[in-house]
């Protein structure tokens, strides 16, 4: 999901760390209170990935609902690391169309059972306005929490500086991108309004329409797919060339279509001959072909000016807390279906450890032990 090909270009700028040391390193020093690296989750990223584990790992003992047991497992597992979550739910005001299927105006089916789930775990969930990855990049940007955790590479257009990848979560470490990051590895250019640029030229969620919503005409074909011939590189050579802010202007703009024509004039300038080497070749034959209806207004409005919840109205974060076990129990059993034995084998393995490290962040939260006492703590919580 997000910018076509962007993961693949900012691969260099990856880092694979261990989640847990993450967590603990510049913290748990100096006078009280001591919160934990606060993490925001894009609670859709997770039902598409749990609705995925349903067809490939059902068999006779996940129970009643399998996308839900992922989901519950996922949790658990995650919140045995020293970190604090914030579920992030997609709000009403998300665009109606993305990559070219119409998005149901309902909510999701796992909405409901989910926050249930993280309600008993006593893990934060807030509803954006719109886009969850707009409204986590928001709060990432103004120190809200630390780290934004999605597989959506439009995270880095609207502004996130740390990004979280790990959608499996098969080992002890998770990928890190920052800002400072990208711009040392891989362009110095890449920041802040260079990902609008990024973004519609090369395509991504918001400008893939189906062959069945309207009727295509050549212009149709370069709108709907970004610029149709132009990879990341491409792009990339394009970011280092042009003002990035202007797209993001000629929005608010009262001279829309000067701007852009502008902007578009430029671009064909800097594809067709590469005057500047800062493109790294040519390319004619796409300055050629770029339409007059490119790039569109209301494509760069939904990167540039998402719907977002302000900071001031959404709602303080949260202490650490464990989970409530007197509610956790009796919501599994109806949710998925179990046995007393089966609750009680994942409450051993999978819950009690959550509960011993969360007490722990609760305490913490009051108190000012040394961080390497933090890490032992951790370590012996987890045995």
């Amino acid at each position: 999901m997000g910018i076509n090909n962007l993961w693949e270009l900012l691969e260099p700028a990856a880092k694979t760390v261990p989640i847990t040391s993450l967590a603990l390193q510049d913290r748990y020093v100096g006078p009280a209170p001591h919160l934990p690296y606060v993490v925001g989750v894009d609670a859709s990223g997770w039902f598409e990935q749990c609705q995925q584990g349903r067809w490939h790992r059902a068999h006779a003992q996940t129970g009643q609902n399998p996308a839900l047991r992922t989901f519950l497992f996922r949790l658990a597992r995650l919140t045995r690391y020293p970190v604090q979550l914030v579920f992030c739910y997609d709000g009403n005001q998300r665009p109606d169309v993305k990559r070219g299927h119409k998005v149901s105006s309902r909510e999701h089916w796992m909405v409901r059972p989910t926050k249930r789930i993280l309600d008993v775990f006593n893990t934060q969930w807030i509803t954006a306005a719109g886009e969850a990855e707009a409204q986590l990049a928001l709060m990432n940007r103004a120190g809200v929490i630390d780290a934004v955790m999605t597989d959506d590479s439009d995270i880095f257009v609207f502004g996130a500086k740390t990004v979280l990848r790990n959608s499996t979560f098969s080992a002890d470490t998770i990928k890190i991108y920052t800002a400072g990051a990208i711009q040392d590895q891989i362009d110095h250019c890449l920041t802040g309004d260079a990902f609008i640029t990024m973004a519609i030229c090369c395509g991504g969620d918001y400008d893939k329409a189906s062959f069945k919503l309207i009727m295509w005409t050549l212009s149709d074909i370069f709108l709907q797919n970004g610029l149709l011939g132009c990879g990341c590189e491409t792009a990339l050579g394009l970011v280092r060339c042009m003002d990035n802010s202007t797209l993001r202007s000629a929005a608010c703009s009262s001279n829309q279509g000067r701007v852009l024509d502008q902007w578009r004039n430029i671009a064909q300038y800097h594809l067709l001959s590469d005057p500047t080497g800062r493109m790294g070749r040519s390319h004619p034959a796409l300055a050629r072909s770029l339409p007059d209806s490119f790039p569109s207004v209301d494509v760069i409005n939904l990167y540039a000016h998402p719907a977002v919840t302000s900071l001031a109205a959404l709602a303080e974060l949260q202490l650490p807390a464990p989970p409530d076990l007197t509610q956790l129990a009796p919501v599994i059993q109806q949710l998925l279906g179990w046995s007393s034995k089966e609750l009680l084998t994942t409450f051993r393995t999978n819950i009690w450890p959550v509960v011993i490290l969360h007490e722990l962040l609760e305490d913490l939260a009051n108190n000012s032990p040394k961080s390497n006492e933090v890490c032992d703590c951790y370590t012996v919580s987890m045995h």
